[in-house]
This record gives C-alpha cells, structure tokens and sequence, in this order.
C-alpha cells in the first residue's frame, strides 16, 4: 500500500514539474535566439498601397485584453505596430492577424511567456 501511494506522490510532482516547464519553454514557431518579435504584423503592401490595421484575410487574432497605453507599450516591445481596438465586448489591444490559427497560437504563446494575458479569437469575414 505504502509503494502505490509513494510512487503516486513522485508521479504527481514529476508531472508538475515537467508541465511546469514545458509552458516556459519559447514556442518552436519562434526562434530561440530572437528575443522579441519587433516585424510589422498587421501592415503590408497591396501593390502601391500600404494596408494598416485589422485585415479581412486573417480572422485569427491575438489579443490582449485592456486598453491602456502602458500595455500597449509592453505589447510594442514584441509587436512595434500593435494598436488599441474596440469590441462591443470592451477594448483590447490588437496584437496581431493570420488566415492560419497555428501561427496566431504562436504569437499568442510567445506573448504569454512574457506575462501577457494574449488570447487568440476567431473574427470571421463579413459578408
């Protein structure tokens, strides 16, 4: 009875430990040696115009929720144009899009790592 409860207690705290570090680890999307993200996410070229803010083409989105300057700069330090959007369920701050929830997850786990409360939500196209 003692060996089953022992090798129970040792199991449990293994699994913690070991869970433990597997969400500080970076994610493998993103470069270990690359300490943030500072590449523009949500612009780009379209031919001769520059497109700035939420896109159509990528309903993924990470988020983090709030709306105040000093988050937004703790956003920019891995996003340089992330901006303060709103929602009719409150404001956040868009950290980035993509057409594929993979990458979104990506973004949103490297924001995590960093104490940020990132979430990725579906937006979809309106008709």
């Amino acid at each position: 009875m003692n060996r089953y409860l022992i090798t129970g207690i040792v199991t449990t705290i293994l699994w913690e430990t070991l869970s433990c570090q597997a969400w500080t680890q970076p994610p493998s999307c993103i470069a270990k040696s690359l300490p943030e993200v500072s590449n523009s996410l949500n612009s780009f070229r379209k031919r001769e115009v520059i497109v700035i803010g939420k896109i159509p083409e990528h309903p993924y989105v990470v988020i983090v929720p709030g709306n105040s300057y000093k988050l937004l700069n703790s956003v920019r330090s891995y996003v340089a144009d992330a901006f303060i959007a709103q929602h009719k369920l409150g404001a956040y701050i868009y950290a980035g899009g993509s057409s594929y929830r993979e990458k979104a997850e990506c973004l949103s786990h490297l924001l995590k790592s960093r104490g940020l409360d990132a979430r990725v939500v579906y937006f979809p196209k309106k008709n």
